[in-house]
């Protein structure tokens, strides 16, 4: 009789270990694995995931809407970003269609984020990029690598305007990009100088190398700046027609004429940002011109670009 009450001391006595009790069945719900969350076994995820790799994952998908994911990720390592963004439009578009499914996948929707965000050259794909990759690091719990790749795609679009603040809401914006594209310094615009066609003058070589020398960098940054600020646009391109030509002085026909080099009349609009551009760039070349030594003639269009 004692030996008895010793073995239920050891495997009777809890009166909560049946099978009715949460904590025997791996734990309370509230309790279980999220989506993406770490698990050992099936029963410590919430009941409609599934433990697969260690990581509590959905158990239904869409073919179709898996299909066009997968499809996107390829399309992107071949680099074309406007493919792989219009195949995880239609994963989106599946998932929406296929109701069994459930909503679209974290892990479909931050793969369509970072492809929005290495698109970002064009505004409204970083626009959409930071709704998607918040909506990705709302949906999937801190620790986990979909997560952690999700902010550093955000932060890819710091330079276009990207707001942090607007991060710290549990709900998507409906602005992102509220600060405005971040303008590069000017120590990093550079300036180059080409002819179409092409030329072996060595007095337009001369004029070329003036205008990319250190001392004229300044005249041309402040045509850049205001161009900058009049159309948020960080890149400058201005194209003049330019030649020089052997001219004689009617009044002194008996001695020796000049080359003289010029550029041509045409008056730009400067209502306008490029207008505006264009004559300011034209008021630095022009005094270039009367100090170059003109030796040979030539007839191109220069263009002369700041970025």
């Amino acid at each position: 009789m004692r030996g008895l009450l010793v073995l239920c001391l050891f495997i009777a006595c809890d009166s909560r270990a049946t099978a009715s009790d949460p904590q025997a069945g791996g734990g309370r719900a509230e309790q279980k694995g999220r989506e993406y969350e770490s698990c050992g076994a099936t029963l410590h995820c919430q009941d409609e995931l599934r433990c697969f790799d260690k990581i509590c994952r959905r158990a239904k998908r869409s073919n179709v809407g898996d299909y066009y994911a997968a499809l996107g990720a390829l399309q992107r390592t071949r680099g074309d970003l406007e493919a792989a963004i219009a195949s995880y439009a239609q994963a989106l578009a599946h998932y929406d269609a296929d109701k069994a499914a459930g909503n679209l996948p974290p892990d479909v929707d931050c793969a369509y984020g970072a492809t929005l965000a290495a698109a970002r050259a064009k505004k409204e794909h970083a626009e959409l990029g930071a709704r998607v990759l918040h909506r990705c690091i709302l949906a999937v719990p801190v620790g986990s690598a979909l997560r952690d790749q999700a902010l550093a795609n955000l932060a890819l679009l710091e330079d276009n305007g990207l707001d942090p603040l607007l991060l710290g809401a549990d709900h998507v914006a409906d602005l992102y990009l509220t600060k405005g594209p971040k303008k590069p310094s000017s120590d990093k615009i550079t300036v180059t100088v080409s002819a179409a066609p092409a030329t072996s003058s060595k007095t337009y070589a001369a004029i070329s190398e003036k205008l990319n020398a250190a001392d004229t960098k300044p005249a041309l940054l402040a045509c850049w700046d205001a161009y900058d600020q009049a159309s948020k646009k960080d890149a400058l391109s201005v194209t003049v027609g330019i030649k020089s030509s052997y001219a004689q002085d009617p009044n002194y026909p008996d001695e020796g004429g000049a080359y003289v080099v010029k550029l041509d009349n045409y008056s730009p609009n400067t209502a306008t940002a490029e207008g505006a551009a264009e004559a300011c760039v034209r008021a630095v070349v022009e005094p270039i011109l009367k100090q170059i030594k003109a030796s040979d003639s030539f007839s191109t269009k220069m263009t002369v670009t700041l970025k």
